[in-house]
């Protein structure tokens, strides 16, 4: 574990004063990494106009801190096709592949399923098999659709660790963040699969 993580990142709600620190934990992303995040590149550092799409987005954004810094983000955003939202996450270089892409998405899940949307889209490089896998486990029920190197999974709206939505366990995953900071998790582990690069 890099020495800098003492503990458990908290998740809030992102917005735009988040723009500066959403940018140095962009900057400092493999190149692969960001490739597989927005499928082109974004610029170093990136563009104001991308990050203000990530932290205002059409639906809801999330960042996990420690300290002051972000080293994840989370999102969804209204999708064409009815009440269907695009779920997308990125997670700095040494958070990545221990549980926080996960908890991120269960959370942006959430407040996507609580604004009503019915289905998830999830936008993932041919190349990213560890996305890939990720969604197909968690979302197994998932139609997808190919467009040259991009696959498009289409899902019905349920939290990443539930058979179904519940509106407890929605409520629980968004109802914490009215008040602030939440743990990203009680302990964040390696884990195989990681966040969908969308």
């Amino acid at each position: 574990m890099n020495q800098t993580q003492t503990g458990p990142p908290l998740v809030r709600r992102a917005g735009e004063p988040d723009t500066d620190e959403l940018a140095r934990m962009l900057t400092g992303l493999t190149e692969l990494s960001r490739y597989f995040r927005f499928q082109t590149a974004i610029g170093s550092p990136p563009r104001s106009a991308l990050l203000l799409r990530m932290l205002c987005p059409a639906g809801a954004a999330f960042v996990a801190t420690r300290g002051p810094a972000i080293v994840g983000h989370a999102m969804w955003a209204w999708a064409p096709g009815e009440a269907t939202a695009e779920l997308a996450a990125v997670i700095a270089e040494d958070d990545q592949r221990r549980g926080l892409g996960i908890r991120m998405l269960s959370i942006a899940a959430a407040d996507a399923i609580a604004a009503g949307a019915t289905h998830f889209l999830f936008v993932v490089s041919a190349a990213n098999e560890r996305s890939l896998r990720m969604v197909r486990r968690r979302w197994p029920d998932a139609t997808v659709d190919r467009d040259g190197a991009l696959l498009s999974f289409v899902a019905p709206a349920r939290l990443p660790d539930q058979p179904e939505e519940r509106a407890d366990v929605v409520h629980e995953q968004t109802g914490c963040l009215e008040c602030g900071e939440v743990p990203a998790a009680g302990e964040l582990r390696p884990m195989d699969d990681s966040v969908p690069a969308v």
